[in-house]
This record gives C-alpha cells, structure tokens and sequence, in this order.
C-alpha cells in the first residue's frame, strides 16, 4: 500500500516545479505558508532578462525581456522598462537578469552590490534585505510614490530618464520625488515602499492602493509620538516598520489598544 505524501514530499514537488518555470514570478501566500524564507524557496531562472546600466538614471533599461517578470517588477517610461537597483540584485541573484555596461560587458554581483549599499541610487543595503525578504514571500513592492507608468508627451523634447522623478536618484541632482520624501520625513522615518499582497491579476496600470507602506527604523526606536504623526500623513494606509540588524530583518507594527476600565 503506498503511503501518504508527507511534508518533506510536498516541499520538494513545490521545489521541482518552480525549477521548470520559463521565467514567470512566482507568488507564495505569506498568509498561508509560515515558515520563513529559506534557500528551498528560492526561484532560480533557466533564462535570463538583459538590461544595460545606465548611471545618469541610476537604473537599468531592459533590453531583452524573458518571462513574465516584468508583470510586476520594472517600472515603464514611454515603452521602456527600467528596473531600480533593488530589483536588479533581487533579479541578478536568481539568476534571472544579467546586467551589462555600456560597452556590453557583464557586471558582476560585486559591483551591483556595491551600487546598492552606496546608498546613492535611492536604496540602501538595508532597505534591499527589507525588499529582497519580502520578494520571496511573493509580495509586489515598488517604491514609494513612485509610478509604476507613465507616459511622455510627445511634444515635448525633455529627457524621460533626465526629468522624470520615478527614477528617483538620490545623491545626484534633486528632483521631484527627493524634495517630497524630505518633507515627508519626521526623524529620519519615511516610506521607501509601497507593498502590495501578492496578486495574480496585478496590473501596473490599474495597481490600486498599496496594502501598506515600509518605513526602516534606525537603531534609535522612535517615539510614539513621533510613529503617530508619520502614520497621520498616509490617509489610512497602514504604516509597517523594518529593522535590519547584521542581517536580520524584522518587521513591526503598532496598534492601538483600549484597556478596560477597572471598578
């Protein structure tokens, strides 16, 4: 009599067909699987997307696209996809994207790490181990405030990847998205992403309100008078706060409770 198929089983029949995947992102429920990110879990692709650094928008422009990933990673500027450099280490590691020079040449992990934990490109390295963590729960993240599309006006002759704010450099020359994120932030706390419950039929044009905005926290943990006046600048979208430490990421939120009142 043949036995039942145990955990063990299931996780390796899960494994087995994510490595027969022609380069589409797979989503895992992070409501219905509880168990922490592991290596078993990761997706590594058989072909691989090509995109060219370009270094005045601090982003990559996708030149050969494979699979699906571009359904919810990239953001579009006028027919183009571009990916920010959290995307592209996420990509880069599994595999699923090779990152060129301008000359053709491939850049290597060492360098696209070095773009990230520069801090330059409008990402740090500890907001990338935020995004990369909740990339492999299948969550959807983009930046925050930033559009998944847009379209240029034809008449005009500005540059897409000179003036448009979504690119967001931060470091280089001010633009829009800067000067909005500095007024939004109270003590060094502000969104760096929006992100969105995984999704089957998310579509950039049409994305919806985020489920909730990330903010990191710095070693200093803020007041609560402070976490107050942050979460009163966001309509009601809910706040979460990462803190990552040597590695370790770990994700708050605050609620506020009523204690009963005692006779």
């Amino acid at each position: 009599m043949a036995l039942p198929p145990t955990r063990t089983d299931h996780r390796r029949r899960r494994v087995a067909v994510a490595g027969e995947d022609d380069g589409e992102e797979s989503h895992l429920d992070p409501f219905l699987d509880d168990s922490p990110p592991s290596s078993s879990k990761v997706q590594f692709w058989k072909v691989a997307s090509r995109a060219v650094w370009v270094e005045e928008a601090g982003a990559a422009e996708v030149v050969d696209s494979k699979g699906k990933l571009w359904l919810t990673t990239g953001v579009t500027r006028d027919g183009k996809l571009y990916y920010n450099v959290e995307e592209i280490g996420f990509l880069a590691e599994r595999g699923a994207l090779v990152l060129l020079d301008d000359e053709g040449e491939t850049i290597g992990m060492e360098e696209i790490y070095g773009k990230i934990a520069g801090g330059k490109y409008g990402c740090t390295w500890g907001a990338f181990q935020a995004y990369k963590h909740l990339k492999l729960l299948g969550y959807i993240i983009g930046r925050y405030d930033v559009s998944w599309t847009v379209k240029r006006n034809h008449d005009s002759s500005m540059s897409v990847v000179g003036t448009d704010q979504s690119l967001n450099r931060i470091g280089g020359a001010c633009n829009d998205i800067t000067k909005l994120l500095k007024k939004m932030c109270i003590d060094d706390i502000h969104p760096f992403f929006e992100v969105y419950l995984p999704n089957s039929k998310f579509k950039k044009t049409s994305p919806g309100d985020p489920n909730f905005l990330l903010c990191l926290l710095s070693n200093k943990p803020p007041s609560r008078g402070k976490l107050e006046e942050v979460e009163n600048k966001f309509e009601g979208i809910p706040l979460k706060f990462c803190h990552v430490d040597n590695g370790r990421v770990s994700f708050l939120s605050f609620n506020k409770a009523a204690l009963p009142s005692l006779p």
